[in-house]
């Protein structure tokens, strides 16, 4: 993929071709997640955090692109790999987003749930292409050990709402 502007990103996603398609925006999500929490670790003196969300932002700015060659490629391995992968980014995501809860300027609070939110919205979807893709897979002890993984990251839920029942007790 060349460089788009966001304009012709939406504009190739609206198109009738099937890349982008919901990995790649799954590996978007998370990359803005990152990008939103090193933000909000900088804004709290956290200069140690703030750089552990941009290498998880530049990781999965770098599977939005590997996604959509996957997915174009047929290889079904391939195209299940790269979106466990940015469930996992992601999933990093939301943990970095929990450990900075608790020393974050209270100014930017609201932008960590809303890290959150997207960080959670990343592993889902990713998790969903994960599924679709190991249908087709033959190699019954490939799957299970990918589905083994899919379980551990299917928990993420319930630890972004007790994410943001700590943000909604804040702004009380």
């Amino acid at each position: 993929m060349e460089r788009w502007t966001i304009k012709k990103f939406l504009k190739e996603l609206s198109s009738k071709k099937p890349t982008p398609g919901g990995g790649s925006i799954s590996a978007l999500v998370g990359s803005l997640a990152a990008g939103l929490t090193s933000m909000a670790a900088k804004f709290s003196g956290d200069q140690k955090t703030a750089r552990r969300a941009e290498r998880l932002m530049r990781v999965l700015m770098e599977l939005i692109e590997r996604d959509a060659q996957a997915f174009a490629g047929g290889n079904l391995g391939e195209a299940t790999e790269v979106p466990l992968q940015t469930a996992r980014y992601s999933y990093e995501v939301l943990k970095l987003v929990e450990f900075l809860l608790e020393n974050c300027n209270k100014n930017l609070i609201t932008d960590l749930g809303v890290a959150a939110k997207m960080a959670e919205s990343s592993i889902e979807g990713a998790l969903l292409n994960v599924k679709v893709n190991l249908a087709s897979i033959k190699d019954e002890e490939y799957k299970k050990e990918i589905l083994k993984a899919v379980e551990k990251l299917y928990l993420t839920g319930y630890q972004t709402r007790a994410i943001l029942s700590q943000i909604k007790a804040r702004l009380r």
